[in-house]
């Protein structure tokens, strides 16, 4: 009878035990995050392009759901952490000059070439400046790889490839298709200016940049934003730019040389930079504008080390207006990224209604993603929270609106411990773990888990992505293959809710609830795995406390 008993309770407990999960999963609610895509998404938030009026309509609301919810405001009192960004609008000239050994090549603006500089000068020249050959504008040391040898590149321009010598080899060089951090345009023109160049030219190829030349020429001669500077960015480049491939190949052809030998030689392990026979000549007008955008920061404070912290971050920003595109100019963003903010505003609600989490959690909605990251840029350098003593950050962005999920994509997978915190609770729901399909594009470099990254604090960017439950795999891919095409950044990113199913999110949102629960009241630190480029900054940073 004892053992009888004893196996009663314990049936009981579990039976409790099941029942607690099953009540803390369903504390995410379809009805709620539909209601935040809604109205985040809808017309009258204009695209929730930062500096507008639509920023006030857009934290506000954000600000009221933490109040309701029942955070804590994060910065003194206020849910809101002022940014101060920079506006810089610049005019390039209508040609971009080459004189070389087979005469002048003038490359036009926005169909050759963009070019443009956060360096607070009003005017700027490139004045017959030495173009040198840099190959992908790399130093990186694990790697034995220079590309600049030491060579003084005062006053010269440099002109690279995109990406790393990894892409479209084998896995042995780099991490083969894997893009490495060198490889993305940001690093390379933060490299050119640390080794004094006056100005970075980048060649475009689509498959390498993972996005065809129109998507760099729209980005010439736009406003752009960027963190305000307290230097006036005088340790930049004068002029950061692209080239269309066709340029690259006229170029070189009139150095004798072919496009293709050019990368060949650009491959090599044992590559060395030189100066081309050539002398570049352009100019730039910029006007500047200091303004003041805003993350909007609401806390959970940890009952047993509330000085450690886990964050979730999700960007509120999106296009705002723009060009008309099948009559209609307002860039909605609903799955970018009205989709991440309900889904975060979600999971903290959940989170609000368990009890404590043994660490401290954060809930970031940032501003100025779609500007180069700067509203978690600037949290990373002015946090709440050491870096070294931030557990986890957990991000996500552009969830489809697809129905529920087979697959959870993990983009920069192998990168952290973090890929089996995650691979335990997507097999709790049935769910198998995939890598990221693309990650020639650098993805995990580009959205807001990447200013924590850098600083050594692994990330997780996860979601149900390539196998939709009522399409299946291939129908999926043929469905994100349009998305990307015909949805992603234009006037039709809307939500519908006649088509748009949002079972999905809501999974992706009980996932990472369970996982950021998990690392809330764990007292692990979780590692980033050998060979990762990112080991070494957190080991230091853990190592100083």
């Amino acid at each position: 009878m004892k053992v009888l008993y004893f196996s009663l309770i314990i049936t009981l407990f579990a039976s409790c035990m099941h029942t607690g999960n099953k009540t803390e999963i369903t504390a995410i609610q379809y009805k709620n995050i539909e209601k935040h895509i809604a109205e985040l998404s809808s017309d009258p938030y204009q695209g929730r392009m930062p500096l507008t009026s639509a920023e006030e309509l857009t934290v506000n609301y954000i600000a009221g759901q933490m109040k309701e919810i029942g955070l804590e405001p994060a910065v003194n009192g206020s849910f809101f952490q002022e940014v101060p960004l920079l506006a810089v609008s610049s005019k390039i000239s209508n040609t971009l000059d080459f004189d070389t050994p087979k005469g002048s090549l003038k490359f036009q603006k926005l169909t050759d070439y963009v070019t443009f500089s956060r360096k607070m000068e009003a005017e700027q020249s490139l004045d017959q400046s030495e173009l040198v050959f840099a190959g992908f504008g790399i130093t990186a040391p694990e790697y034995n790889r220079d590309d600049f040898q030491g060579m003084d590149l005062t006053g010269k321009t440099i002109l690279v490839f995109v990406n790393d010598p990894g892409y479209g080899t084998n896995e042995t060089y780099f991490k083969g298709n894997t893009q490495t951090y060198y490889g993305r345009w940001t690093y390379k023109f933060e490299e050119a200016a640390r080794r004094g160049a006056k100005g970075c030219l980048i060649i475009h190829e689509t498959g390498p940049a993972g996005y065809p030349w129109k998507v760099a020429a729209n980005n010439g001669e736009t406003t752009k934003l960027y963190l305000k500077p307290e230097n006036g960015y005088q340790d930049r480049c004068a002029f950061e730019g692209w080239i269309s491939q066709s340029a690259a190949e006229q170029l070189f052809a009139a150095c004798g040389m072919t496009f293709e030998q050019a990368k060949a030689t650009a491959l090599k392990h044992d590559f060395k930079p030189f100066a081309l026979p050539v002398k570049v000549s352009g100019t730039m007008k910029s006007t500047f504008e200091t303004k003041m955008s805003h993350n909007v920061c609401g806390l959970i404070r940890g009952s047993k080390r509330p000085d450690e912290v886990v964050v979730y971050t999700a960007h509120w920003d999106h296009l705002g207006i723009g060009p008309v595109v099948n009559g209609d100019s307002i860039y909605n963003g609903a799955t970018d990224n009205a989709s991440a903010v309900s889904w975060m505003l979600e999971i903290a609600r959940a989170f609000k209604n368990g009890p404590a989490p043994e660490r401290s959690v954060l809930f970031l909605s940032v501003t100025g993603e779609e500007s180069g990251l700067l509203g978690s840029g600037y949290y990373a350098e002015h946090p709440f929270f050491p870096m070294n003593k931030t557990a986890a950050v957990i991000n996500t962005d552009v969830l489809l609106f697809l129905g529920k999920y087979k697959d959870v994509t993990i983009t920069g997978f192998g990168q952290s411990e973090l890929d089996n915190w995650v691979k335990t609770e997507a097999e709790n729901q049935g769910r198998y773990i995939a890598p990221d399909p693309n990650p020639d594009n650098g993805m995990f470099f580009r959205s807001d888990q990447f200013p924590f990254v850098k600083q050594g604090v692994p990330a997780i960017f996860a979601k149900g992505y390539i196998d939709a439950e009522k399409l299946g795999k291939e129908k999926t891919l043929e469905n994100l293959d349009q998305y990307w095409k015909t949805v992603y950044h234009t006037p039709q990113d809307e939500y519908k809710p006649e088509r748009d199913d949002l079972s999905g999110v809501v999974q992706d949102a009980e996932l990472l609830y369970r996982v950021g629960l998990n690392l809330a009241n764990s007292a692990e630190w979780p590692k980033w795995n050998e060979g990762s480029e990112f080991k070494s900054i957190r080991e230091k940073s853990r190592n100083n406390q």
